[in-house]
């Protein structure tokens, strides 16, 4: 889809010929096709600046050009106050990242929560392993921790989950990290996930980086499951393990600089297989200002 010369002379009647020249680009993005949502920012990638400065981190993003969020914790206030923060902004909460622990503990006060919040998604953030975690970083960790009874007993509180958000007028997701891509017992938590969920009360959003240090290809999944995948989580990968082995260099950064992944194409078989909403992701330890990254994650998206 292009802009006509008839909506052109139109935009210009209303704006002004300087006004255009600002308008076309974005325009032409929007329309175009190459990164075809709002943008969306995850709010962990600001976990330390919201805890020190709440309602400037939130000005600072929208003034990036970030218009959707989700949240990962409240930083001490309660939803309603979370959300009129948001609102005040010129946000939009759209949805709220819950550990599958929190979730197994107590799913109606976390969808009450949620509702709160004026979120439309539930996203579990991560699987409650059956076992304690070892030592060291956190991914390598909870995928020892994991077994396939593990990921079944997951699963079936996902489905409880979702008929729970789904009374309350909410939508379940479940987010990967490469874990979900290892094997036990012959098979991969993600396929388990998949298939002893009910596709009606549980759908996905695919962490795009953390699948491909898994070892999967990203269009593959969109294409294979797109009546599950929903939501997405975009970040720069710094290394792309063999095809078809598990990643043990799990470094994230800027999309688009040093990055493995070629964007373009997933977004288009995302767009295709249905992705509503998709939020862009900056993981710790940062290399530069954390706005700094959002802002060339930005302008990267933009350009395509």
């Amino acid at each position: 889809m292009t802009m006509t010369r008839r909506e052109m002379l139109g935009v210009m009647g209303v704006l002004g010929a300087g006004a255009v020249a600002s308008v076309l680009p974005r325009f032409a993005w929007a329309a175009g096709g190459g990164y075809p949502w709002p943008l969306g920012v995850q709010l962990w990638s600001v976990k330390a600046e919201l805890d020190q400065d709440f309602e400037g981190t939130l000005a600072q993003l929208a003034t990036l050009g970030y218009r959707e969020i989700e949240t990962a914790g409240l930083h001490g206030r309660t939803p309603q106050a979370f959300r009129e923060a948001i609102v005040q902004a010129g946000l939009k909460p759209v949805s709220a990242h819950f550990s599958m622990g929190d979730l197994f503990g107590d799913a109606a006060a976390r969808i009450a929560e949620a509702q709160a919040m004026g979120v439309q998604w539930i996203v579990a953030s991560s699987p409650r392993p059956d076992k304690p975690l070892g030592e060291g970083d956190w991914i390598p960790a909870i995928r020892d921790a994991m077994t396939l009874d593990a990921w079944k007993k997951n699963a079936a509180e996902l489905n409880r989950i979702g008929a729970l958000a789904k009374a309350a007028g909410l939508k379940l997701g479940y987010h990967n990290h490469p874990i979900e891509f290892a094997e036990y017992d012959g098979q991969r938590g993600y396929d388990v996930i998949l298939e002893h969920t009910d596709p009606t009360l549980v759908k996905l959003e695919l962490d795009v980086a953390w699948a491909v240090a898994g070892g999967v290809d990203p269009i593959a999944l969109l294409r294979k499951h797109a009546d599950r995948i929903r939501l997405l989580h975009i970040k720069g990968l710094k290394a792309r393990p063999a095809p078809g082995t598990y990643g043990n260099d799990f470094a994230s950064g800027v999309i688009g600089t040093g990055d493995v992944i070629d964007w373009p194409p997933i977004f288009a078989a995302a767009r295709k297989a249905g992705v509503v909403h998709a939020f862009v992701e900056q993981e710790p330890p940062h290399i530069q200002p954390i706005m700094e990254s959002l802002a060339a994650c930005r302008d990267y998206l933009q350009s395509l």
